[in-house]
C-alpha cells in the first residue's frame, strides 16, 4: 500500500491542509460568528444570526457546486478559479475595512448604537 504512491511529497499536501485548518479554526474561523453576535440588536439577534448563518452556508454551497465547472479547462482552469475566488475575497476585505466599525472595548449597547440608522 505504501509503495503505490509515486510522489514522495504527497504527505506535504495533507500536512499543510491540516495545518491550515488548525490555524484557521484557532484564528479567523470564529470571527464571523463573533461579529454576528455583536452587530444585531438584542430583540432581533436570534433571527438575524440565523439568516446570516443560512447565507454563509448558501455561499459555501455555491462555491462547492460551481468550483468543478469554473475550474474546468473550458472555463477558467483551476488557476483562474482560485484567482476569481481570491479577487472576490479581496473586494470583500476592502469593503469590510471601510464599512465595519471597530467594536473593541465597547459594550453591546454601544455597538448597537454604531449600527443604528437615523430614525431607528
Amino acid at each position: 500500500v505504501h509503495d503505490s504512491c509515486e510522489n514522495s511529497y504527497g504527505w506535504m499536501s495533507v500536512f499543510f491542509m491540516i495545518s491550515y485548518l488548525l490555524a484557521f479554526g484557532i484564528g479567523m474561523g470564529g470571527l464571523p460568528w463573533t461579529i454576528c453576535s455583536e452587530i444585531f440588536p438584542i430583540h432581533h439577534r436570534a433571527l438575524a444570526v440565523s439568516f446570516s448563518t443560512a447565507t454563509n452556508w448558501m455561499g459555501n454551497m455555491i462555491v462547492s457546486a460551481t468550483f468543478l465547472t469554473i475550474s474546468s479547462p473550458a472555463v477558467l482552469t483551476s488557476y483562474g478559479a482560485f484567482w476569481l475566488y481570491a479577487t472576490v475575497s479581496l473586494y470583500g476585505i476592502i469593503w469590510l475595512y471601510f464599512s465595519l466599525p471597530e467594536t473593541k472595548g465597547l459594550s453591546l449597547e454601544e455597538i448597537e448604537d454604531l449600527f443604528k440608522r437615523p430614525g431607528d
